[in-house]
C-alpha cells in the first residue's frame, strides 16, 4: 500500500470571489497566447516526476524532462522535492524504503540510490516527509516521521542531513513531535516545518541543534505553501473556515499579517512550498479556481497581484509544484 493513500489527504479549499482595489487582474485567455511572448518559464515538477516549463506570460505548459526511474504509477509528495541552481532533488517512498533521485538540469540525467537511515532512527516505517536544500553548506536537510500511517501530532520526527555527493546520512540526535512535515523551508540558519492540520510550527535551530514549537499570534495557525522572503519574513496561504488568505509571517516575533484580507484562493495540492521570484519581487504559487489551473503572482513591493491561467495541449496533472525559473 502506497504511503500516499494513507498519510496525506489532499484537501481542496474553497474560496470567495472578492477582488481588492489593489489587484492587477490581468489573466490571459488561451486565445491570446499566440500574441503574448514569454520572458522566461517557471520550472515545475509533478507527482510522477515529470519536469515541465510554464511560460510566465502565456501560461503555456510544456515538457522539459523526466526523472529517470520514475513513472506515472509512482506518487511523489511535493514536500519531498527541492532544488538548487544545478540540480533537482526528489525523494520517492516505495514501502518500506526511501530513494533519493538527483536530476541534473544541464545534462537532463538522473542518478538515484536507496537511502539507509542510521540505526538510531526507529519506528513502524521511518519515512522522509520533507527535504530542504542549504546552499551555504551544500547539503540536504531531511525530516523523517517514525510512523507515516499515524495522524497524531505527537509522532516522533527526526532531523537529518544528507550528503548529495555520496548519499550518506548524518543524524545528530535531534527529534521533535509533529504529525509529519507537509512543508519545510530554510531561513537564517533555521528550518521551519509545519503540518497542515497541526496548527503549530516546529522551528529548528541549526546552530544549536534544537527544536521548539512556535505559534503565530499566540494561536494555532494552519498555513500552507510557505517560503522565506528575507531574514525576517515569509509568505504563505493561511487557512481559515471556507477560504485561504495570502499571509505574511514575521519570523522575528512569530506574528502574521494578512496581506490580501479580502481575497481568497484555492491552493491544491496543499503540500510543498511556494516560490519567490527574486528578480521580480514576487511570491509565486500554483493554485486552482473552479478546476482552472492558475499561477498566483503577488508583488511584494507594490502589494498587488495577478493571476495567470495555465493552458496545455494535453491533460494537466494538478499535483505539481513550482520550484524555479529558467530561460526560454
Amino acid at each position: 500500500m502506497k504511503i500516499s493513500a494513507v498519510i496525506y489527504i489532499a484537501l481542496l479549499f474553497s474560496c470567495s470571489n472578492d477582488t481588492p482595489a489593489s489587484s492587477e487582474n490581468n489573466t490571459s485567455k488561451p486565445s491570446d497566447n499566440n500574441k503574448i511572448k514569454d520572458d522566461f518559464s517557471y520550472l515545475a515538477v509533478n507527482a510522477s516526476g515529470k519536469i515541465q516549463k510554464i511560460g510566465n506570460n502565456t501560461g503555456k505548459i510544456s515538457t522539459f524532462s523526466q526523472f529517470e526511474g520514475l513513472n506515472e504509477s509512482y506518487f511523489v509528495h511535493l514536500n519531498n522535492i527541492t532544488t538548487n541552481s544545478e540540480k533537482i532533488f526528489l525523494i520517492n517512498h516505495i514501502s518500506p524504503s526511501d530513494k533519493l533521485y538527483i536530476f541534473d538540469k544541464k545534462t537532463k540525467t538522473t542518478i538515484s540510490k536507496e537511502l539507509v537511515f542510521p540505526k538510531e532512527i526507529t519506528g513502524f516505517e521511518p519515512t522522509l516527509t520533507s527535504i530542504i536544500w542549504d546552499e551555504s553548506k551544500k547539503i540536504l536537510y531531511g525530516i523523517i516521521v517514525d510512523n507515516p500511517y499515524s495522524k497524531s501530532p505527537t509522532n516522533t520526527c527526526y532531523f537529518i542531513k544528507i550528503n548529495p555527493n555520496n548519499f550518506t546520512i548524518t543524524y545528530e540526535g535531534l527529534t521533535f513531535n509533529q504529525t509529519a512535515s507537509s512543508s519545510a523551508y530554510l531561513n537564517n540558519n533555521k528550518v521551519y516545518s509545519s503540518y497542515l492540520n497541526d496548527g503549530f510550527t516546529i522551528e529548528i535551530d541549526l546552530v544549536n541543534n534544537t527544536a521548539k514549537k512556535v505559534l503565530y499570534n499566540n494561536a494555532k495557525t494552519t498555513y500552507i505553501k510557505p517560503i522565506a522572503y528575507d531574514n525576517n519574513m515569509a509568505y504563505c496561504f493561511r487557512q481559515v473556515p471556507s477560504r485561504n488568505i495570502l499571509t505574511k509571517l514575521n519570523l522575528s516575533n512569530n506574528t502574521y499579517e494578512d496581506v490580501l484580507p479580502n481575497e481568497s484562493f484555492y491552493s491544491y495540492p496543499p503540500f510543498g512550498n511556494g516560490f519567490i521570484d527574486k528578480l521580480n519581487d514576487q511570491y509565486i504559487c500554483f493554485m486552482t479556481d473552479s478546476q482552472q489551473f492558475q499561477i498566483l503572482k503577488y508583488n511584494i513591493s507594490t502589494k498587488t497581484f495577478s493571476v495567470l491561467k495555465i493552458t496545455s495541449d494535453s491533460t494537466i496533472d494538478s499535483n505539481l509544484i513550482i520550484i524555479d525559473k529558467i530561460d526560454n
